[in-house]
């Protein structure tokens, strides 16, 4: 799918062509711009296409500021926990865009800092295009399908540092991935790829270290430190900082196991728990699910047979971070449960359960 496209304004639509009953409908992205779904196809597919058409809606208007956050991660080549429902863009000065002024529907609007930080963050929200005010160099700043768009290496700080911590690993993880050129079978030039990925972390952490003090630094420090190349999934991603956050070894990404059936490379795994961990997602079926599944066991046989437990995740069992953790550590020893949890990698709804 168009990491951009063409979005549909209201003037190029017939009302006899508003939508097809039982199988399309129109939803309005901003004013004057439209998206004709097929609801029949995937909620993920649907929301893809979402955020293709408010980006090309940034570039037909020409609207001002740089493409940042999770935009520029999808449009760098990387992946994100969940596709954004929004467009982020960062401009160097304030504008009445960010005063959210009264509608002639709506006189009485109170603007959106008026609310209070609660109800600020809920307006912003839901916004299909956002505008944050800093200040962004020249070299921080290219050119990607005729968009500006922050640079892989700002994006990334940006990113760890101002994001949730479970959606800012998974983009760390895969922008680091993509710098250092792992692709989907990084297994035969780790030391290579392990190097490059070396690199972009000291260049951040120099970054960060100029920022001493500013919002967001302690975690972007916390993600850049346990960012991977190695990571194929932003659920592998997630499973990964549920252990740190919460004291349980880090699992090593992409474990090599060695069978009688041949050499096989587990998502996560930890050698000395002889313990492996898979995490299915759905892409994994989309082409052949009968052949995907055989295969999938067959390796799992072979696993198994080496001497490892193999335990499988969904991505909606990860989703639930307390189930799983409660599950390693059922299934690690001890010694490897009881670890400094890294806080900073935690959540805000995670902080608030831990009290």
């Amino acid at each position: 799918m168009d990491r951009v496209a063409q979005p549909l304004r209201r003037t190029d639509i017939y009302e006899t062509e508003l939508a097809v009953p039982g199988r399309s409908e129109l939803v309005r992205l901003r004013r004057g711009t439209y998206q004709r779904t097929d609801i029949t196809r995937q909620h993920w597919e649907i929301a893809q296409e979402r955020h293709a058409l408010l980006l090309g809606a940034v570039s037909d208007e020409g609207l001002d500021g740089v493409v940042g956050w999770e935009s520029a991660v999808l449009l760098h080549g990387g992946r994100t926990l969940t596709v954004p429902g929004k467009v982020d863009l960062i401009r160097s000065h304030h504008s009445s865009g960010l005063r959210r002024p009264p509608t002639r529907r709506d006189p009485e609007r109170p603007s959106a800092r008026s609310l209070g930080p609660s109800g600020h963050r809920r307006v912003l929200g839901q916004r299909p295009i956002v505008r944050h005010c800093y200040t962004l160099g020249e070299h921080e700043v290219v050119t990607i399908e005729g968009l500006r768009v922050t640079s892989l290496e700002r994006t990334l700080e940006d990113c760890a540092r101002f994001l949730p911590a479970d959606r800012a690993l998974a983009a760390a993880d895969s922008l680091v991935a993509v710098a250092a050129g792992a692709g989907r079978c990084p297994w035969g030039r780790r030391p290579e790829v392990e190097a490059r990925a070396a690199d972009l972390r000291r260049q951040v952490e120099k970054a960060l270290a100029r920022r001493r003090g500013e919002r967001g630094v302690r975690q972007a420090r916390a993600v850049v430190a346990a960012m991977t190349p190695l990571s194929q999934s932003v659920w592998e991603s997630e499973l990964r900082r549920l252990c740190l956050a919460y004291g349980i070894v880090a699992p090593e990404p992409q474990m090599p196991v060695r069978t009688r059936a041949g050499e096989f490379y587990a998502d996560l795994g930890w050698r000395e728990a002889r313990l492996v961990v898979e995490v299915d997602g759905a892409v994994k079926y989309q082409d052949d699910a009968e052949r995907t599944l055989r295969a999938q066991q067959w390796r799992e046989r072979a696993i198994s047979d080496a001497g490892f437990l193999v335990i499988r995740f969904t991505p909606e069992a990860v989703c639930d971070g307390s189930w799983v953790v409660d599950r390693l550590r059922g299934e690690l020893p001890r010694t490897m449960t009881e670890g400094a949890p890294v806080v900073a990698l935690r959540t805000a709804a995670e902080r608030r359960r831990a009290g």
